[in-house]
């Protein structure tokens, strides 16, 4: 093992500009903190970004952080190590392939700068690859971003407007409880008052004015009764409001935690990229594309280069994730929300000349699904059945190179 080491370098010892995307991709922020932490920092009073400057500034040359930064890098990279000494450049590509789609690409990436035998070509190709990227992946964070900020205000507002229907509530209950209270004085009244008129009718000279109350108060109690059931009415419908508004507050936490998965998902790939200027991207559109170009590798969008993709179902709201995740692969996009009781009548033309088609069933209508399958063997399109409609899954299904199960 000590042989195999031997053709690799140190952190301190590759080219300085693959130094922050390596220990971008490999160590986390906690990592960070405990690696400066057992080199004797005051790691309370710094914030997550001067754990990387500090990081950083020490790999420079070999001293107690850059060891122990280089033995946890040698550490996680351990096993690519061997499989980048053992296979041919050609197999060490479609080995990067595979990681990259996947997102796993931090200790790969540091066996392959830091090997020695590693062709010029070949690491340029991985640090463009990474460093576009990670461009792609920030514009996508900072919109879910906001998306999730609007989720917050919508979640606040109707959380207001439920404690202010509970607060009616319990202010018509307590108006309930003083009407029931008055109710039940009135009725004992009522029922003294009738044992006085029984006593006045079997005596004839009794006192006129005991009856003329006793009607009085007869219809006081018929109006406070007809009042109560007002009152009651009245707390049945602000019930109903009430569990309304629980239902829209549940759907809106949801939706928000939808975002918030599709964020950390977008995170996670990000923080395996070192974020700088995106000066050398290549132009290349289905419009002005070569055959030739996009049978090179440096080409920005060979994998979808003019291939139209028609995806059916998925989240209405996530369609310009969908659609930008296909048009920066060169991609044509065309979409359809699965729901077929006035749009089923042009759903064969487009998946007629679609090459690929994509079908989430989480969010999709039973009958949508089965349609564009025999739409699907009908024309012999592809097609892809997904169990999720997140951007992960639709990146996978879009750009896995291995060999997958088609469901037609």
């Amino acid at each position: 093992m000590s042989d195999l080491m031997s053709k690799f370098m140190p952190i301190w010892e590759i080219e300085t500009h693959f130094r922050c995307p390596v220990i971008g991709a490999v160590l986390s922020v906690e990592k960070h903190r405990q690696i400066l932490k057992k080199c004797g920092y005051n790691v309370k009073e710094m914030k997550p970004y001067e754990y990387h400057q500090q990081v950083m500034s020490k790999l420079f040359e070999e001293n107690n952080v850059s060891i122990k930064v280089n033995n946890y890098l040698r550490s996680k990279a351990r096993k690519y190590m061997v499989a980048v000494q053992g296979k041919s450049e050609a197999e060490v590509r479609t080995l990067w392939k595979e990681q990259s789609l996947i997102g796993n690409v931090g200790p790969l990436m540091y066996a392959l700068v830091s090997f020695e035998d590693s062709s010029a070509e070949l690491i340029h190709e991985v640090y463009g690859e990474v460093h576009m990227q990670a461009h792609a992946n920030m514009t996508q964070i900072y919109d879910i971003r906001q998306k999730l900020a609007t989720a917050d205000e919508i979640i606040l507002r109707e959380k207001k407007k439920a404690a202010r229907k509970r607060e009616e509530i319990k202010q018509l209950v307590e108006t309930q409880k003083t009407n029931l209270e008055k109710i039940g004085c009135l009725e004992k009244e009522n029922r003294e008052q009738r044992k006085t008129i029984h006593i006045s009718a079997t005596h004839p000279d009794s006192d006129q004015g005991a009856k003329k109350a006793i009607t009085l108060l007869e219809q006081a109690v018929i109006e406070l009764e007809s009042m109560l059931k007002l009152k009651d009415e009245k707390i049945r419908v602000t019930e109903r409001e009430k569990r309304a508004l629980q239902i829209e507050v549940f759907s809106v936490q949801r939706e928000k935690e939808l975002f918030e998965n599709q964020m950390q998902a977008l995170i996670d790939a990000f923080d395996t990229f070192s974020i700088q200027d995106s000066s050398e991207h290549l132009d290349c559109s289905p419009g002005n594309c070569s055959s030739e170009d996009c049978l090179r590798e440096k080409c920005a969008r060979y994998q979808l280069c003019a291939k139209r993709v028609f995806m059916i179902g998925g989240m209405t709201k996530m369609k310009p994730y969908y659609k930008g995740i296909v048009e920066k692969a060169g991609g044509r996009f065309d979409y359809h929300d699965g729901y077929l009781k006035s749009t089923a009548a042009n759903l064969e033309a487009r998946v007629k000349r679609s090459d690929l088609v994509i079908c989430p069933v989480n969010c999709n209508s039973h009958n949508a699904c089965i349609k564009v399958k025999k739409l699907c063997n009908l024309h012999n399109t592809q097609l892809k059945i997904l169990s999720s409609s997140s951007l992960t899954a639709i990146t996978h299904a879009l750009f896995k190179q291995e060999h997958e199960t088609i469901l037609n």
